[in-house]
């Protein structure tokens, strides 16, 4: 199951709230445009760096772009753990933003980030209320980066800003884009079961993975940390990220994985992102703080307090593991 995504949450939504009209609501800018084509600048390569030879001279813009791309490229070395300058050390592991929003943020349905420079400012429900681009990337340092948030006005902030600028140019504010996000998933009919996803680990992930979810590191002198991410223990996302949630992961692993040949079942899907959810990582605190409206709360968020209409019908190993449905016709 190669480069595992991180985050699945970081930069896309995937709600399943109780309220679904509710958070529609919220969430209305009316703008209302076609949707456009997924599409690369000339100077994008497939590994998800950009090609400098093709990119302006001279150009300060181009310096930005050029470095805003290395940084999520190789998070870790600019502004994490391996960062020369402590003060600089805002991710609090050795992740890579394309662990998760694979190549740079260029694939479609990896939550890629073509367009998303005009989507921003946007509802979030997670603080309900409107964020910018910055306080939805630094939701990513603090949550799947187990780390601190940057400040706005930061050298690397700005860089990252203007690379998701550049990759979004030609798409209208406020559209959608053809692949933006992640695939939709069904719920599953029964609860998530992590030892059947214990065995799906071993059969399908542990290759890349390792059997001890540790991940892969990478020898050469460059390049990315990690290889293949760790999907558990001290150097992964926090309890807080959307990796964690199981209706998030179940989509980002059942589109995508194994990497190019995504060909886990639904089932299978659930099961082994419970598995991996139930291994021991970092603790984010405060999170009965998230989704204050209880009404947008996402079924697969583990922590209450939850929507009062529910009427304590479900537990929260109910919402941890599922099965959805039922809370999904609660109203």
């Amino acid at each position: 199951m190669k480069r595992f995504v991180i985050f699945l949450s970081c930069l896309v939504s995937m709600g399943f709230a109780i309220d679904h009209g509710l958070e529609k609501t919220k969430k209305a800018t009316g703008i209302n445009l076609p949707e456009v084509e997924w599409k690369l600048p000339e100077a994008m390569q497939e590994d998800g760096y950009i090609d400098e030879s093709k990119m302006p001279k001279d150009s300060k813009y181009s310096e930005m772009v050029i470095l805003g791309n290395k940084i999520l490229n190789e998070t870790s070395k600019y502004v994490g753990p391996q960062a020369k300058d402590p003060k600089k050390r805002f991710a609090g592991n050795n992740l890579s933003c394309s662990s998760c929003h694979a190549n740079g943020g260029t694939v479609q349905y990896q939550s890629g980030f073509v367009g998303i420079f005009g989507r921003f400012p946007q509802y979030n429900a997670r603080a309900d209320k409107v964020i910018t681009l910055q306080d939805r990337i630094n939701g990513c340092f603090e949550r799947s980066m187990n780390g601190k948030r940057m400040p706005d006005n930061a050298l690397e902030m700005k860089a990252m800003i203007a690379y998701m600028q550049w990759l979004s140019q030609g798409v209208p504010v406020g559209a959608k884009i053809k692949g933006q996000g992640l695939q939709k998933v069904d719920f599953l009919s029964r609860a998530a079961d992590p030892k059947r996803g214990a065995k799906v680990y071993v059969n399908k992930c542990a290759a890349c993975h390792q059997e001890d979810g540790q991940g892969m590191k990478n020898t050469e002198s460059t390049g990315a940390y990690y290889v293949f991410p760790p999907l558990w223990g001290d150097d992964t996302y926090n309890t807080g990220a959307g990796m964690y949630r199981l209706i998030k992961a179940a989509a980002y692993i059942k589109g995508n994985m194994p990497k190019g040949d995504p060909s886990l079942t639904l089932e299978e899907a659930y099961d082994v992102a419970a598995y991996i959810n139930s291994q021991k990582r970092p603790v984010k605190a405060n999170r009965e703080q998230d989704f204050p409206d209880r009404r947008v709360k996402p079924l697969d968020m583990d922590v209450g307090p939850y929507d009062p209409a529910e009427k304590g019908k479900f537990s929260t190993k109910d919402h941890h593991y599922g099965p959805y449905a039922p809370m999904d016709k609660v109203k």
